[in-house]
């Protein structure tokens, strides 16, 4: 799942379904037939506005000469965008009164955002805090929202169901946008790892699809299929490497690559560095062979020696002349004696045959 390939971000919890005895599944079922009659009354006026509104809205298009779409698309092109708002004290006093209160009540019988506020306003504790207590809750509210907001899904159920709400609303936007204001939008998603459940779609404004047809001669089915092959390709390029190590010295480490092209392409090897370059180095983190970026697999390694790099555990040593000149003595003298110094270098496949 995604939260076992991210164990580094905090979780977001699943909800857990408790079990209810018979005067509760009692209770419930009642409830549940009152919210059914009405909601049976609140369908039958709705569908008696529609059936009001569709009349309203033939004549509209008649008289105007236009096509009853046009004139639904301009009713229900709207947004549902708002701002969002700082961290307050009074959200955050809000929060704090609903984990005393609502901590041990079952499900279906914690208290309501109204009687919370009640409550804190009613809590004379509450009223008289400190300036270091109020800017704790604050911390502590702003902390809760990083959660949700950053945090990662526990299942993949739950990851994909959080994938199909929110692309729906991006979609929603998107297609009020372009009502409103005529842009041309297109959207790719796909998942990230063969595991991931949510499927790979596209969407797009008005005809843009049609671009990729007659521009590129690219179908999107096309597109998004390889999209998803890219996607999920256990194979990572350096640039992913170099996003999670956002360190300066990925420059120095991507510009000794380049330098050393040829000495690289049979290994990046310790030796061959002290020996090219006079260039060793300290704290590199212990249980992650020293290679090249290409060969970190997992993004548990690359964080460990992004953090290393973060706090100047690691660092690139110039060697001195003198300890350079020893050192290539050493490997002189370990290669004359037919002992492999590094990562050996890869024979010819036709060593030892006869060329013409």
């Amino acid at each position: 799942s995604w939260m076992s390939r991210n164990p580094g971000h905090p979780v977001i919890p699943p909800r857990s379904s408790e079990k209810l005895d018979a005067a509760q599944r009692a209770v419930r079922k009642v409830a549940a037939e009152q919210r059914r009659v009405k909601q049976e009354a609140v369908s039958r006026a709705v569908a008696e506005l529609l059936e009001e509104q569709d009349t309203r809205i033939n004549e509209i298009a008649k008289a105007h000469c236009i096509l009853p779409e046009k004139v639904r698309l301009l009713i229900t092109g709207e947004t549902h965008y708002r701002n969002r708002r700082e961290e307050s004290l009074a959200n955050a006093l809000v929060r704090i009164k609903a984990r005393q209160v609502n901590a041990d009540r079952p499900h279906g019988q914690k208290f309501q955002l109204k009687e919370l506020q009640e409550m804190v306003a009613n809590d004379p504790e509450m009223q008289n805090l400190d300036e270091e207590t109020k800017q704790k809750y604050l911390g502590e509210l702003k902390e809760s929202r990083g959660h949700k907001a950053k945090g990662v899904r526990s299942t993949n159920t739950a990851a994909s169901r959080d994938v199909q709400a929110t692309l729906k609303n991006i979609y929603e936007e998107l297609q009020a946008l372009a009502y409103r204001t005529g842009i041309y939008a297109c959207l790719f998603v796909t998942h990230g790892h063969v595991y991931d459940t949510h499927a790979a779609t596209w969407f797009g404004t008005d005809n843009i699809m049609d671009f990729w047809e007659d521009r590129m001669n690219l179908s999107p089915d096309y597109i998004i299929k390889q999209l998803e092959l890219w996607a999920c390709n256990e194979e990572k390029s350096y640039d992913i490497v170099n996003c999670y190590l956002d360190i300066d010295a990925c420059d120095s480490l991507e510009n000794m690559q380049k330098q050393a092209k040829s000495g690289l392409d049979s290994g990046f090897s310790k030796s061959f560095i002290k020996y090219k370059f006079g260039i060793d180095y300290e704290g590199w983190p212990d249980g992650i062979p020293f290679s090249s970026p290409y060969k970190i697999q997992t993004i548990d390694e690359i964080r460990r020696l992004r953090d290393v790099i973060r706090e100047n555990t690691f660092q690139w040593v110039k060697m001195t002349p003198s300890q350079h000149q020893e050192y290539r003595k050493q490997v002189d003298a370990r290669r004359k004696a037919n002992e492999t110094v590094g990562v050996p270098r890869q024979g010819r496949s036709d060593k030892g045959k006869k060329r013409k």
